[in-house]
């Protein structure tokens, strides 16, 4: 797992990977574009090598389709995808799906995914969504005891108070790993009349 990316790790990844590694549920909070997908990827690896399975779940259907091209290309035919709209492969050992259908497929009993070592929550701070919010929480609640977490999100300011939660529910630890450098700056523009403005 150590040698799995060709690039050395920022130090909030590498704290990350520590707890991944030994098998320790992790909440990461860092900007877009800092790397967290590379954690998710350590995660499913974990999983797979060791001969369980691991789920990703996201939160619209187009970042689904994505993630499964992205580790279609690396894992072949050993993943698998279930959206509202499209199933394939449905029995490999790394599925990736919306968070709803993650949600209801733990409705309807949780022992389809008995093998499953990491579930990913990308974009997990969807849970203060007015709407939506109650699917990560009732995902979470829902989500095995064996199963590790690794939840990801852009920068939000109570990542403690959530993982505090998780160790609640579920009796088990959960690592809170925050990164606030941007390594991609925003910049600020609006357009008015076919001509862009900003800095």
């Amino acid at each position: 797992l150590r040698d799995m990316h060709p690039f050395s790790y920022d130090p909030f990844q590498e704290e990350a990977l520590q707890h991944i590694r030994q098998g320790i549920s992790v909440f990461v909070s860092a900007p877009t574009g800092s790397g967290k997908t590379v954690l998710a990827e350590v995660a499913v690896e974990k999983a797979l090598a060791g001969g369980g399975m691991a789920i990703y779940t996201a939160p619209i259907k187009a970042l689904s389709n994505q993630k499964f091209r992205d580790f279609h290309a690396h894992y072949g035919e050993r993943v698998g995808i279930l959206t509202g709209d499209v199933t394939l492969n449905p029995q490999a050992p790394l599925l990736i799906m919306t968070t709803e259908i993650y949600r209801n497929t733990l409705f309807e009993g949780s022992e389809r995914f008995s093998r499953c070592r990491w579930v990913i929550f990308d974009e997990v701070h969807y849970l203060d969504d007015p709407e939506r919010g109650t699917v990560w929480e009732e995902a979470l609640l829902l989500t095995p005891r064996e199963t590790e977490i690794l939840a990801l999100s852009a920068t939000i300011p109570n990542a403690k108070q959530i993982a505090a939660w998780i160790e609640q529910i579920h009796g088990r630890p959960v690592r809170v790993v925050q990164e606030n450098h941007r390594a991609v700056p925003l910049r600020f523009s609006f357009q008015c009349q076919d001509e862009l403005y900003g800095d």
